[in-house]
């Protein structure tokens, strides 16, 4: 691969970004999805270090996962518009050893022409592991006080690797007490680089919008939260535009934090949005920690309202007094994983061996269970036998929630109902893409499960979990932590469900819900307008 020296009307961050394109060009793309690179785009790039605050003489970056160092010529032709000289030190870190002839290239341009401005600026390629490199800055007796020693850095930008760790690798045993489960790479580089920034220091990631909420990235949350102050927030609307050429479909935020420990609930929040790598068309909310960072039922959550109809559904959604908790209820994932039970699986139900019915989400249609329904030769049932008996489910009352929606979606929450007086059969299957809540003692009343379902699938509470998770997967652990009104609003929502017979029109659950709770906002409002798309 030749590499094309830079021409005098190539800009730092336009002679980056070529040196991007060829190594794509030049290497697989299956390869590079291994080893998680997606290279930054240049207007992403120079949107990103524009969010700086930059306002010393002497200035150290440190660029984690460099690639071509896109990230850090943006970085450089901001201190080409700097009212005054700098002295600047770079470290660039890039364990590619095909992309370090092209980081270089772009590091000696960088140098090459802030020097012509009288910027003194020195630079070192670190052809290392970054997090196994540095993992000393995590490994402190308290992981959420000032670690003493080594190299801290006045900004650190990064758009860092993105692939699910191991859990046998040395990264995961060196991370493990931010980590849970598996959770992407990313998160340990965010971390990692954050511990190397001076107090007041700035980073500015781009990264999956999913560190916001889940399971796996809850350890790494708490720690950001208490370690750093985050300022500014930026959300793609198109999640595949920003790294298209690099076939990738994921939800990114662009993420501005400063290395402090203040009280995040004094503070504001700059939260903007963009169609995609389109940047002249802005808009823009300042919005309360509060409303940001939450903690509820031992979790923490960062949500991100775009606009004030968001603002709105927070502070009618969060005025809620109770969770499924306090109402008595409990979601679990569907017990049956279709690969594991292979064996066990039938096309339809069959009386001898005994077999029961298997519910998949294409069993859920209009706030009711339509089963047997044939969906690409999925099976119907499941044998009862030893192996089976405890992956079945008595057939009672349930809300059954959808884990997963398609992209074209227009709502991302879906639930229904599994009546026993509609199911006329003694135990069911539950697959694994399936969520279910059920009355853990006791039984869940048909006004209670249809009170459920039917504020789960509302505009309000679909806009509201959108805030707080960006994904199109539905996790238990979210909805374990979503607000709900007293039992008694819940029944008298079901009731009027129950009695209306429309459980299909999801227009006519908006209407019953907003009336019986009271809710008169420009939140509705925003609903009737969208109201033709949701039908």
């Amino acid at each position: 691969m030749e590499i094309p020296e830079r021409v005098k009307q190539d800009g730092l961050v336009e002679y980056a970004d070529s040196l991007s394109k060829l190594y794509s060009r030049n290497n697989d793309a299956q390869n590079r999805k291994k080893k998680g690179q997606f290279f930054t785009p240049s207007q992403v790039s120079t949107y990103m270090c524009n969010l700086f605050e930059i306002n010393q003489d002497t200035i150290s970056l440190l660029d984690p996962g460099a690639g071509t160092g896109v990230l850090t010529a943006a970085f450089c032709a901001r201190i080409l518009d700097y009212n005054k000289t700098v002295s600047l030190t770079i470290d660039a870190y890039e364990n590619d050893t095909n992309l370090l002839p092209l980081l270089e290239k772009t590091l000696e341009s960088c140098k090459l022409e802030l020097g012509k401005k009288g910027h003194n600026v020195g630079y070192n390629i670190y052809d290392r592991d970054f997090i196994l490199q540095n993992e000393r800055y995590l490994r402190t007796p308290d992981l959420f006080s000032a670690n003493e020693g080594g190299i801290f850095y006045d900004f650190v930008v990064s758009n860092p690797p993105y692939y699910k760790l191991n859990k046998d690798s040395h990264k995961y045993t060196a991370t493990r007490e931010l980590i849970s489960g598996q959770p992407n790479i990313y998160a340990l580089f965010m971390a990692t680089a954050i511990r190397m920034l001076k107090p007041r220091g700035e980073g500015v990631f781009i990264t999956p919008r999913s560190f916001c909420s889940g399971l796996y990235y809850r350890k790494f949350r708490e720690w950001l939260i208490n370690n750093v102050q985050i300022t500014n927030i930026h959300l793609f609307e198109s999640r595949k535009d920003i790294f298209a050429r690099d076939g990738v479909l994921q939800e990114n935020v662009i993420t501005k934090i400063k290395r402090q420990k203040e009280n995040n609930k004094c503070n504001k929040l700059a939260i903007t949005t963009s169609k995609g790598k389109d940047f002249g068309k802005i808009r823009g909310i300042e919005v309360q920690s509060q409303d940001i960072i939450v903690y509820r039922n031992g979790e923490t959550f960062i949500r991100i309202p775009a606009s004030p109809i968001d603002i709105d559904t927070l502070h009618i959604v969060d005025a809620w007094p109770s969770t499924l908790k306090d109402l008595g209820l409990e979601i679990s994932t569907g017990p049956v994983v279709p690969f594991r039970t292979k064996k066990y699986l039938l096309p339809e139900l069959i009386e001898h061996p005994k077999s029961v019915p298997l519910l998949w989400m294409h069993n859920m249609r209009d706030m009711n269970v339509t089963w047997p329904l044939k969906k690409n030769k999925k099976a119907s049932a499941i044998h009862v036998c030893n192996e089976t008996m405890t992956l079945l489910l008595p057939v009672k009352n349930y809300v059954l929630v959808k884990r997963f929606s398609s992209k074209e979606q227009n709502h991302r929450l879906f639930a229904t109902v599994l009546l026993k007086s509609e199911f006329p059969h003694r135990d069911v299957g539950i697959e694994n893409h399936v969520n279910y809540i059920y009355r853990p003692h006791g039984n869940l009343s048909v006004h209670e499960a249809l009170g459920i379902a039917t504020i789960l699938n509302t505009t309000i509470m679909d806009k509201f979990f959108r805030v707080l998770n960006g994904s199109t997967q539905v996790n238990a652990t979210d909805i374990r932590s979503i607000p709900f009104p007293t039992i008694e609003n819940v029944r008298r929502i079901g009731e009027t469900v129950y009695k209306s017979k429309h459980r299909s029109k999801r227009f006519e659950l908006d209407s019953i819900v907003t009336k019986i709770l009271g809710i008169a906002t420009r939140t509705n409002k925003n609903t009737e307008k969208s109201r033709s798309n949701d039908e």
